[in-house]
């Protein structure tokens, strides 16, 4: 048979049988690719579960269907494989806290984010979504002075009033014999407190003795879909297109989080139309947005939507994350006799009225209080999950020491440059080596022998991330 009557025969077979053709083609390239995960990528030298290293599915596994649970999976990869683990077909993951200052290195460096982990967020033009080095140390240029620690000192009254608001619910509730979810009072404070401070609008949400309505669903219910969305990126653009009204049927307690979503919109509107009009807003009412327009941005950094996205995080960051950290600190203190003792004591000792406000700048000389904060920081977990850097520029170099019945195994790693790398702050936290008995509330383990705060383990506090893509909220 002729090289011409042979492709005829096959043009005629796939016409007859398109599906089996399709489904045999994609078998052969899921096959393929399995083989080369395995047996020929540039980290298959790497330990780990060969699952992980073939698919993703099982990393979607455990967080879409067991919701949230990668996290300990990789510890007891950890602990079966050693400090170094390829937890994916296209990424590692480092356990060890001598790591801690190359991954996420400043001074210059460039790190960029991994941008099939950023995906999940569905805010791709915000500072925390960016995953190039560049443009995101252009976009978080823009907005240092907004969250300059100067800027945040004029913060203060906006705080005070809040949690005397805050106060005064819950002398309301006291005597009722009713439960308060401090995690609900919370969100609403720290929602209250962004929003006014961001974008001259407090939503006033501690209004209600109920502390309901609020973001805390709406927010939590965003970060499930998550692993979702990034395993299957075509939801976000789905959710997107949705009529509000559709929104809000299938998840009612979403309606006021689409409100204020329209509210970021018209907020947006409306600075941009003062600008054009030469209205600029000047002095301590700046919102976030005249901020950013007003700035040296090129023009296509300032357009509605990527504006509209960082409005969306610094909400979503500043007001949950903090919330939980309250919530986890002020129930160790009620739930330990002594801690509560030793914080109350200090305070009573250098606040001399009571009745009066206390300034920040007074309150971090106490360092019981500063001690317990940290302490919360640390078992709050703000994100639980891995964060990754790439380091662009040239490969990471990881060391290796495994111990082993009183032998020590040394592997040095030249990890190929542009593979995503991560660690998680959960880990580090929990690392009974830098923290003995890590899951006890101790706030003195951050207080030298005459009481005074030391800092030696400052660097092992993860909360806030470390290096150039820190938190830009830390200040």
């Amino acid at each position: 048979m002729g090289r011409t009557s042979l492709l005829k025969a096959l043009a005629g077979s796939i016409m007859e049988h398109p599906f089996a053709v399709s489904a045999f083609s994609l078998f052969l390239y899921f096959f393929a690719l399995g083989i080369f995960r395995l047996f020929f990528h540039p980290l298959v030298r790497y330990p780990g579960p060969r699952i992980a290293a073939l698919t993703v599915w099982y990393e979607f596994y455990y967080d879409a269907i067991q919701r949230g649970r990668y996290t300990f999976e990789i510890k007891r990869m950890h602990e079966q494989y050693g400090p170094i683990v390829r937890i994916s077909p296209n990424e590692l993951h480092v356990n060890s806290p001598s790591f801690i200052d190359d991954l996420y290195a400043g001074g210059g460096k460039k790190r960029d984010k991994y941008g099939y982990f950023c995906s999940q967020f569905g805010i791709p033009d915000s500072v925390f979504g960016t995953p190039g080095h560049d443009l995101h140390r252009l976009r978080r240029g823009a907005l240092n002075q907004f969250f300059s620690k100067a800027s945040v000192t004029k913060l203060e009254p906006i705080i005070h009033t809040a949690i005397e608001k805050l106060i005064s619910q819950l002398r309301l509730h006291a005597g009722t014999g009713e439960p308060v979810s401090m995690n609900m009072a919370f969100s609403c404070m720290t929602t209250d407190i962004v929003t006014e401070y961001a974008f001259s609008k407090s939503y006033n949400f501690l209004d209600s003795p109920t502390f309901e309505p609020n973001f805390h669903r709406a927010i939590v219910a965003g970060s499930d879909m998550g692993p979702w969305i990034k395993q299957f990126p075509f939801l976000i653009t789905l959710m997107n297109s949705l009529p509000e009204s559709v929104v809000m049927r299938l998840n009612p307690e979403a309606a006021v989080y689409v409100k204020f979503q329209e509210d970021i919109r018209r907020q947006i509107r409306e600075a941009q139309r003062k600008i054009e009009r030469g209205e600029e807003q000047k002095g301590q009412n700046k919102t976030i947005f005249q901020e950013l327009l007003t700035g040296s941005l090129p023009d296509q950094e300032k357009k509605l939507e990527r504006l509209w996205q960082e409005g969306q995080i610094v909400v979503g960051a500043g007001t949950e994350t903090t919330a939980w950290t309250l919530s986890v600190a002020l129930f160790y203190v009620l739930n330990n006799a002594r801690v509560f003792a030793n914080l109350q004591k200090e305070l009573v000792g250098n606040i001399a009225d009571v009745e009066k406000r206390c300034r920040w700048s007074e309150l971090e000389q106490l360092p019981y209080l500063s001690a317990v904060i940290c302490e919360g920081l640390r078992l709050s977990y703000g994100v639980s999950t891995r964060l990754q850097r790439i380091n662009p520029d040239a490969p990471f170099r990881f060391v290796s020491q495994v111990e082993s019945r009183g032998v020590t195994k040394r592997t040095e790693y030249t990890i190929p440059q542009g593979t995503p790398v991560g660690m998680t702050a959960t880990l580090v936290h929990i690392d009974p080596d830098l923290f003995p008995e890590p899951y006890v509330f101790r706030p003195e383990r951050w207080l030298s022998e005459n009481g005074e705060r030391h800092h030696h383990l400052d660097k092992y506090l993860l909360s806030f991330s470390r290096g150039s893509r820190q938190c830009i909220g830390i200040k």
